[in-house]
């Protein structure tokens, strides 16, 4: 009789949770994300030298950042997609200097960390302000 249970038991915990939605059907295509943990303003820092690189916002799809350094190619504004786990930029000044995408992390208590990337490596780590 226990071992009838617990069978029932498994066999309940192990099946698929299904979403209760009528309309809903596997051929419907994604819808693009519109809210990311990316978005919003972010005080950035440089991997190299741990100096202050400059300042990103991130929102509904653009994108501005402002270097700490005069004059930097990397200072304009641009296009992002959203994604659920952080952005990429399309277009504009960030990816004119080589800078393709931010992920969203966490750091050893818990706040968000977006870490900026070319196509070989981190280069900017940046924290909300």
């Amino acid at each position: 009789m226990r071992l009838a249970a617990f069978a029932l038991l498994a066999a309940i915990a192990v099946t698929p949770a299904f979403a209760q939605d009528d309309d809903a059907t596997p051929s419907q295509p994604a819808q693009p994300i519109t809210v990311s943990p990316a978005e919003g303003n972010w005080g950035c820092v440089a991997l190299l030298d741990n100096s202050k690189a400059g300042l990103l916002t991130i929102f509904a799809g653009s994108y501005g950042y402002a270097s700490a350094t005069f004059g930097s190619a990397a200072s304009g504004t641009g296009t992002a997609e959203m994604g659920s786990d952080g952005v990429a930029f399309l277009d504009g000044n960030l990816t004119a200097v080589g800078i393709e995408k931010g992920l969203v992390t966490f750091d050893a208590n818990g706040g968000d960390i977006l870490t900026l990337y070319n196509p070989d490596k981190a280069v900017l780590t940046c924290t909300p302000r």
